[in-house]
């Protein structure tokens, strides 16, 4: 399809017929990891192909964890922490020498920093202005109303009253975008944590156990691609009502209650 040009951007990115390259990215994860763990080695390469087309961020984040999390373990967590002396070096040699990098590391510093003020740098990027707005207006919610202000809620406060303790870039101001992503957080944690409050993070908590257990078992391929979409949309997606997303769950749902028991017992 990239290669026909039906695509509903400009053509560059990959993103066939949805809105967005990360809305893409996002809903064929489960696909691209199924295939893999089957050795369904062409179907893999193809829509592993069409994520790298999409060039987008998300994308890349899941196509990590695909090979990331299926071997996680106690041995190689301590593998991992062996190599931060290495990784720590690489990032520093990164920082000092590549000027890109440096630039990006500079500017999300400088944009974290916006989280105690919601004041923030006339240079900061859309991306990173998107989540970290909205988390601002999560944390000063959740310390207004600590047991959630309610589901839906976080666009009103955002544009109600929020805004206007905040200084958006002025380009976004001029752009009229300086309320972008306030109707889903630009992320379901943020949406969960500043509607939903300690309940929110209670259910956060929740969904990481039972993303935890899927992976501890075998031969659950698809369900933990699915688990992979959810982490993702966890971080990046907060739209309550996407197309694909009761599909997936209720698959999930379905799939965990014939074949275990969440807590660990295996059905007869």
């Amino acid at each position: 399809m990239w290669l026909l040009d039906i695509n509903l951007n400009d053509g560059i990115r990959f993103q066939s017929i949805f809105t967005e390259p990360a809305h893409y990215a996002i809903v064929v994860i489960p696909a691209c990891y199924y295939f893999l763990k089957e050795e369904k080695y062409k179907n893999f390469i193809i829509i592993f192909g069409s994520l790298i087309l999409s060039q987008s961020s998300i994308g890349f984040l899941g196509c990590a964890l695909m090979f990331i999390l299926p071997n996680i373990n106690k041995k190689r967590i301590g593998y991992f922490f062996s190599l931060i002396p290495i990784l720590v070096i690489i990032t520093w040699a990164l920082y000092e020498y590549n000027p890109r990098v440096n630039l990006r590391v500079n500017g999300t510093y400088e944009a974290l920093k916006s989280l105690n003020h919601g004041k923030f740098d006339y240079k900061t990027n859309e991306s990173s202005y998107a989540l970290l707005s909205n988390l601002f207006v999560a944390k000063e919610n959740f310390l207004d109303h600590p047991l959630g202000s309610g589901l839906g809620s976080h666009h009103y406060m955002h544009t109600k009253k929020y805004y206007f303790e905040m200084r958006p870039p002025s380009y976004m101001i001029e752009l009229k975008t300086s309320t972008i992503n306030s109707k889903d957080a630009a992320s379901l944690s943020i949406r969960l944590f500043s509607e939903l409050g300690i309940f929110g993070l209670l259910f956060i908590c929740i969904l990481i156990y039972i993303f935890i257990q899927v992976f501890s078992l075998k031969d659950m391929y698809f369900e933990q691609g699915i688990i992979i979409y959810l982490i993702l949309k966890l971080i990046r997606d907060g739209h309550y009502f996407p197309p694909e997303f009761y599909f997936f769950v209720f698959i999930l749902y379905f799939s965990l209650r014939d074949k275990v028991k969440i807590f660990g017992n295996e059905r007869n």
